[in-house]
């Protein structure tokens, strides 16, 4: 039986268990012959056969574990190396612990997840940790316990910055959707102002052109009206004029004739001798409202009044 420790370019050492069962059987040396020309997926195959035949063989779970671990199949490896755990062997548990430890680093490492990266490094921590009980002096496994702790740090580190930034971010993001929600409620306050002071004005142009309005068709009406009145005022003028014409007439014709009259009474007084002075002169003033003619000379012969009148 031939134990290999090989060196990574990451962490430390990946050690590979070589089963020799002689030259009887050519199987493990097959495998370790693809291992060692880097052909590891053919590897694993090999000793996944081998496994089929002997599943409960810690060293073929071992050596298979290292081949998937050189062949980037860290899950592969993981499982692989739980198994070699089972050996009695303190030197196989101490080197499966050790590698299950290295396996587990690059699955958190590849992992974009911070929570499962950091749940994987633990792990391995652990793993480093039961190492090193096993054999306190391995120099590997003691810095890729430190290694791993270091990863951790700043890990948490980068998490709790990330958290910062996030919380941060949340509340930049927080603050700005208030000031958006703000400025999007006064942007609609004066929105609403703005049409509501619209409105008011329309409501104003319309007031005024209605009382525009209004007060045009009561110019027009009052208009309308004064016609009416001075149209009625001229009617009843007309009428009154007409009346007092007629009226006029009817006095001018009365007043002729009476003048008529008295001109015939005097006449028949004059002729008859017995026209008074006052007859007389109701007589002239007849004459003179009649275009001042004169009375038909009487015949007969004058009377003289300056004497007294005797009718007897």
């Amino acid at each position: 039986m031939k134990i290999i420790k090989r060196i990574t370019t990451l962490l430390s050492s990946v050690a590979i268990l070589l089963l020799c069962l002689g030259s009887a059987s050519a199987s493990p040396s097959s495998a370790l012959r693809q291992y060692k020309d880097g052909k590891f997926e053919q590897a694993l195959k090999e000793y996944e056969q081998l496994l089929e035949k002997k599943a409960d063989d810690p060293r073929l779970h071992f050596n298979a574990g290292a081949a998937a671990y050189r062949d980037g199949q860290f899950n592969e490896a993981v499982k692989q190396f739980d198994q070699a755990l089972n050996s009695p062997d303190l030197k196989l548990q101490e080197l499966g612990y050790y590698n299950r430890g290295n396996s587990l680093f690059n699955l958190g490492e590849r992992s974009p997840q911070p929570d499962q990266r950091t749940s994987a490094w633990e792990k391995a921590l652990k793993d480093y940790g039961l190492s090193l009980k096993l054999n306190p002096q391995d120099a590997d496994a003691k810095f890729n316990q430190e290694f791993v702790k270091k990863k951790l740090e700043e890990l948490k580190q980068q998490q709790q910055q990330q958290n910062q930034q996030n919380k941060d971010n949340k509340d930049n993001k927080d603050n700005k959707d208030q000031q958006n929600q703000n400025q999007n409620q006064q942007q609609n306050q004066q929105n609403q102002q703005s049409k509501k002071d619209e409105n008011q004005q329309q409501q104003n142009q319309q007031q005024q052109q209605q009382q525009q309005q209004n007060s045009q068709q009561n110019q027009q009406g009052q208009k309308q009206e004064d016609q009416k009145q001075q149209q009625a005022a001229k009617q009843s003028q007309e009428q009154k004029d007409k009346q007092q014409q007629q009226q006029q007439a009817q006095a001018a014709r009365q007043k002729k004739d009476e003048s008529e009259q008295n001109s015939n009474e005097m006449a028949e007084a004059s002729a008859a001798g017995q026209m008074t002075p006052q007859q007389a002169r109701q007589l002239l003033d007849a004459q003179k409202g009649e275009e001042k003619m004169l009375p038909v000379k009487p015949e007969g012969k004058p009377v003289d009044h300056s004497k007294p009148f005797k009718d007897w």
